[in-house]
């Protein structure tokens, strides 16, 4: 598979030509971060910015940032106030508790070679590793929320944790460990697919 010829290594600022492309074909419109943002987020902590490469192409991309718990309780606590407007430049602490997953792209050509489950589990390895680290947490995407409009994001998620009605980003992270930890309503406007919501997990140690 050549999934399992694909190497990890850190993002550079000549790598962002290509990953906004990358971003741009993964991610509905509004959502992909753009070349501008990425290369704040690599100057920013380039340390938690990892591609996947396969014989010279990007498949994959993950991104990370560290930040400290109080980051957490701005109001309103929304994508832009805990990633920067995906620019990470005003909230990485590169001594912050919390490592925050923020993204995985993986390229629809290499869909089913693991690629974007090899990036997340580096991710939460590597932040294990890491001085400091108290919890590993994210805001993913209720991807299937679009599909049951008129339910309310606490019955839906209640549906996740029966595994009756799987969404599958949600599973994608549940089923390699993470648990939900909450969700919240208007907390991406621009992602019509999620209604707007997103979802707090939390990869335990």
């Amino acid at each position: 598979m050549a999934g399992d010829r694909v190497v990890l290594r850190t993002a550079c600022p000549d790598d962002v030509d290509e990953l906004s492309r990358l971003e741009a074909a993964c991610w509905p419109e509004g959502l992909a971060a753009d070349s501008s943002q990425l290369h704040a987020r690599i100057a920013a902590y380039r340390d938690g910015q990892w591609v996947a490469e396969l014989d010279g192409r990007l498949l994959g991309y993950s991104s990370a940032q560290r930040i400290e718990p109080r980051l957490l309780d701005r109001v309103p606590l929304n994508y832009e106030t805990v990633t920067d407007s995906d620019r990470f430049t005003a909230t990485h602490d590169d001594n912050g508790e919390i490592y925050q997953l923020v993204g995985v792209s993986s390229h629809p050509e290499s869909r089913g070679q693991r690629i974007g489950r090899q990036l997340v589990d580096h991710q939460v390895a590597r932040a294990w590793t890491l001085a400091g680290i108290q919890r590993v947490l994210g805001f993913t995407r209720p991807t299937g929320r679009h599909l049951v409009p008129h339910q309310s994001l606490t019955d839906y998620l209640d549906i996740q944790f029966a595994g009756s009605a799987p969404d599958k980003t949600l599973t994608f992270h549940v089923d390699s460990g993470a648990r939900i930890v909450s969700g919240h309503d208007d907390f991406r406007a621009v992602d019509l697919e999620c209604l707007g919501a997103g979802v707090l997990i939390e990869y335990l140690h």
